[in-house]
């Protein structure tokens, strides 16, 4: 281990857990809502969560994206990972699957497994082709046949376990050969599936 890494292993655990739903919780522009991660956070620790903040900002863990936004830096990623591997905390209540799937991914990062290998092209297209279809007719349900990038984005990832640059890749190869078009939203872009 390099000494940076060693120096980034000193996290305490509230700091460890606000990278961890920092990076659980990013969108697809791999940044997150600082609300949305003090929101995962104990109420002791909600608390405090400017402080856990300021002490990553200063350690160039986690750094300010835009208004009411952060992300967090390279050396962010490697503290996570090591801190995971050093940890002895448990979790005694279920932040949900999104959170456990980040730590699946994590570890299998960790252990130096490339996610983007673990799928071919052909089989995201067919899975993600399956996955499009079923949001259509879920917000056809809801009256509205609009599908965005984003929170399509957010569920395949976490169903599939596929990392963010992976399927961001897949997603521009669907693109260039004609699969699907975008069109440019108020908020997100929305998908259309061109068969």
């Amino acid at each position: 281990m390099t000494g940076r890494k060693e120096h980034m292993a000193d996290l305490s655990t509230e700091q460890l857990l606000y990278l961890l739903y920092a990076r659980a919780y990013l969108e697809d522009d791999g940044t997150v809502l600082k609300s949305a991660v003090k929101s995962c956070l104990s109420k002791v620790d909600r608390e405090k969560s400017e402080k856990i903040y300021e002490a990553l900002q200063r350690e160039s863990l986690i750094q300010p994206a835009r208004r009411g936004r952060i992300s967090l830096t390279k050396q962010g990623e490697e503290a996570l990972l090591v801190n995971l591997g050093k940890t002895d905390y448990e979790f005694t209540s279920n932040k949900g699957a999104k959170v456990l799937n980040m730590l699946m991914l994590l570890i299998k990062q960790a252990l130096g497994e490339s996610f983007h290998d673990e799928i071919t092209f052909a089989e995201f297209r067919e899975k993600f082709k399956e996955f499009y279809f079923d949001e259509r007719k879920t917000q056809s349900l809801k009256g509205v046949a609009l599908v965005k990038k984003r929170e399509l984005a957010g569920r395949f990832i976490d169903q599939h376990l596929l990392s963010r640059k992976g399927f961001n890749e897949f997603f521009d190869e669907l693109k260039r050969q004609g699969n699907i078009s975008i069109t440019e939203g108020r908020d997100d872009q929305l998908i259309e599936w061109v068969e």
